[in-house]
C-alpha cells in the first residue's frame, strides 16, 4: 500500500528536485553547483602534531624528499653501498651495503632488514627484494650481500631502498634510506 506524504510547499521543493535528480541522474551531474560551493575552497590540513612528554606541540614537517646516495653519514649511523670486487659481463658478482651504528646505538638484531632493489637494465638479480636471509647482524653493524650479474659490458646502476633499525637503551629508529650505485662490468 502507498502511503501519502504531507510536506510543506519549500520542503516539497526540495524533496521534488532531489527525486527528480534520482530519476534522471545525469543530468544533474552536469549541472553547475550554486555560486556559494563554485567559490568556497576548503583551506588546507592543518599539520600533523607530534607531542612528547615535556615538550611542547610541533608540526611535523613531511618527509623530505632526498636524492638517492651510496653513503649517509648521521648522528646515529652510517650506511654505505659499495662495490664487492670487480664485474664482468655474464659473471655472478656482488655489492654490499654496510650499516654502521654510532654510540651509543647498536644494530638493531630483531629488525627485518630489507633491500628492495629497482629492475636495472643490463643486471639481473638473484632477487628484487634482499630479505633478512642475506643479512649479517653484529652488535654495531648490519651487512647485507646484494647478488649480481651484469648482462653486458658498460656501465650499469644498482639501486633501492633500504629498511633498516639501530637502538640504544632509550630509542629504537626505524629508517629508510633510497641507495645508489654505479658500476661498471667489463
Amino acid at each position: 500500500m502507498a502511503r501519502l506524504l504531507l510536506v510543506s510547499g519549500s520542503a516539497r521543493g526540495l524533496l521534488l528536485a532531489f527525486l527528480g535528480c534520482l530519476a534522471s541522474l545525469s543530468a544533474c551531474k552536469n549541472q553547475a553547483p550554486p555560486a556559494a560551493e563554485a567559490t568556497a575552497a576548503e583551506p588546507p590540513p592543518p599539520p600533523p602534531v607530534v607531542a612528547s612528554a615535556g615538550a611542547s606541540a610541533a608540526p611535523v614537517a613531511a618527509e623530505p624528499t632526498v636524492a638517492a646516495a651510496s653513503k649517509y653519514s648521521e648522528p646515529a649511523f652510517d650506511v654505505v653501498l659499495q662495490p664487492k670486487g670487480a664485474y664482468a659481463a655474464g659473471q655472478a658478482g656482488s655489492a654490499e651495503i654496510i650499516i654502521t651504528a654510532k654510540p651509543p646505538f647498536h644494530a638493531n638484531d630483531k629488525y627485518p632488514y630489507k633491500f628492495k632493489l629497482n629492475e636495472a637494465p643490463g643486471l639481473k638479480f638473484a632477487n628484487l627484494v634482499v630479505d633478512k636471509d642475506a643479512v649479517k647482524v653484529e652488535k654495531t653493524r648490519a651487512t647485507v650481500s646484494v647478488a649480481l650479474t651484469p648482462a653486458s659490458a658498460g656501465k650499469h646502476t644498482v639501486s633501492g631502498k633500504l629498511f633498516f633499525s639501530v637502538c640504544n637503551d632509550d630509542q629504537c629508529l626505524v629508517e629508510k634510506r633510497d641507495l645508489t650505485l654505479d658500476i661498471d662490468a667489463k
